[in-house]
């Protein structure tokens, strides 16, 4: 990879999220291909993109209502942005016809460079950065998605928010960045920045590390990376970043058979999981092995209340999922324990003998359709002066409670009440799906949640586990989390 030229500078970057004009270029106009569009032109238009934006193809005609030139020489005035579609050999060519334009950035949708470990195409790539080089230009991929900024409305899929948030997210792999944004979306999480950057063959995962953590847009870095051409630079990038805001990092290609797979799916070199778990550490990252935990620390970062400590009162419907949960929480490192003997008599007076656990874990089905009993519990779980957290939950298609999720939300309605009134760390689980009935259900709780502000996850296994990881990574960061919760 080479160096930037002098004036580059973690800085410059902030034009690429605020262009005031944008070209695509390599569009076409056949219908079978009319997904690229989707991805590119649709969303800006939807999003209320403000500056100009131009489509390019040698054919002409329109695109969604916008004209489509024959070449980039043919748009009236300057271009700052262009996102490419070309075929990779034509890349060169049309570098050389951006500047002519003054365009100050290029992203690279297009493949078939260094990722495919062709000789030929890894000279490709090097003559695409030599190039861009000599013009003035910066590069993104090739290789990716490229950019989505809710702030600016420049996105590349049509549903994504377009309410922004405090997330910024670098991520390799254009697919698994819609993966991570659908997956926090869907948690009520929005983001600042998101940058699918691919290849990296110019702007990479360091450069843009400290971009983030010099946005004051974001507050929460996330990463997903396969890979890195510069082990120390990106140790440093990572540390200095992590001294300002927290850093959540998913490392792709963790395996034997992952890394060959981030061989060719980026052209990165993934590295052995051992020095990459070292160097994570070492920076100050926080690492999580799948986008849903990604997705879970997410929401226990930004949505919840920080526990002090790990001892957790769980309540749920249903007396065989509050054994699992509790087996769930034991193995992420929560603590269940058992009531103090003044607790123990008060719950026992809310909650009958039969069809109940009335030790911790709590089985409420008793209590469903009864705002009343919830908040009881709920008043004298206050008064224990141990507990650090309390987790509701609900296995939908568990115990007998109405089939059709038209009739399910009033049944929980008092369960989510209650958890909106618990003025200690809390959250909610809706988990287990099996069939039409608890899928719709789930997703009308969850909206319930979203409306109420309520954290929820979808396990109790990964809620517990992330509770767990934000809460010890407070402990070791205890001024970084303090200073996020402050800014909220």
């Amino acid at each position: 990879m080479t160096a930037a030229p002098q004036g580059y500078g973690t800085s410059a970057l902030d034009f690429l999220f605020h262009p005031e004009s944008i070209a695509i270029v390599g569009l076409s106009t056949d219908p079978s291909k009319a997904w690229l569009s989707d991805c590119y032109v649709t969303p800006m238009l939807q999003m209320g993109y403000p500056g100009s934006l131009y489509v390019v193809n040698p054919k002409g005609g329109h695109i969604d209502g916008v004209s489509v030139y024959p070449s980039v020489k043919d748009i009236p005035g300057t271009i700052d942005y262009v996102i490419s579609l070309v075929p990779a050999q034509h890349t060169p060519r049309l570098l050389e016809e951006c500047a002519a334009k003054g365009v100050r950035a290029v992203q690279f949708y297009t493949a078939g460079f260094s990722e495919t470990g062709e000789p030929d195409d890894v000279q490709l790539q090097e003559r695409l950065v030599s190039v861009a080089r000599r013009l003035g230009m910066r590069l993104l991929g090739p290789n990716c998605m490229g950019l989505y900024c809710p702030e600016s409305r420049l996105g590349f899929c049509p549903d994504f928010p377009s309410e922004t948030g405090s997330i910024g997210l670098l991520c390799q792999s254009g697919g698994n960045t819609g993966y991570i944004v659908r997956s926090a979306a869907a948690r009520g999480l929005r983001f600042s920045k998101v940058i699918s950057y691919g290849n990296a063959c110019d702007i990479n995962e360091c450069e843009l590390l400290e971009y983030l953590a010099n946005d004051d847009a974001t507050r929460v870095i996330t990463a997903y990376i396969e890979g890195t051409t510069d082990g120390r630079q990106l140790l440093r990038s990572l540390s200095m970043a992590a001294r300002r805001k927290p850093v959540i990092v998913l490392k792709g290609g963790e395996t034997e058979s992952g890394r060959r797979a981030a061989a060719t799916h980026t052209g990165s070199l993934a590295g052995v999981d051992a020095v990459w778990d070292s160097l994570l550490k070492q920076a100050g990252a926080l690492r999580v092995d799948s986008v849903e935990e990604m997705a879970d620390v997410l929401v226990a970062m930004l949505q919840m209340r920080r526990p002090r400590g790990l001892n957790t009162c769980v309540i749920g419907i249903g007396g065989g999922s509050n054994v699992l949960a509790t087996d769930d929480c034991e193995h992420a490192g929560l603590r269940l324990a058992p009531f103090p003997p003044h607790i123990a008599e008060r719950v026992s007076a809310v909650l009958p003998p039969a069809g109940s656990m009335r030790r911790n874990p709590l089985d409420a089905f008793s209590l469903v359709g009864f705002p009343q009993g919830w908040q009881q519990l709920v008043d004298i779980l206050h008064d224990w002066e141990g507990l650090d957290l309390v987790l509701f939950h609900y296995a939908f298609g568990g115990p007998p409670l109405p089939p059709h999720y038209e009739r399910i939300a009033p049944a929980l309605g008092p369960m989510t009440s209650a958890a909106k009134n618990v003025r200690l760390p809390m959250a909610v689980v809706l988990h287990s799906t099996p069939n039409n009935d608890s899928w719709q259900a789930s997703l009308t709780v969850q909206r319930m949640c979203l409306e109420a502000g309520l954290p929820f996850f979808v396990s109790v296994s990964g809620a517990a586990l992330a509770i767990r990881k934000v809460v010890e990574f407070g402990l070791a960061n205890p001024g970084l989390l303090d200073r996020l919760l402050a800014e909220a």
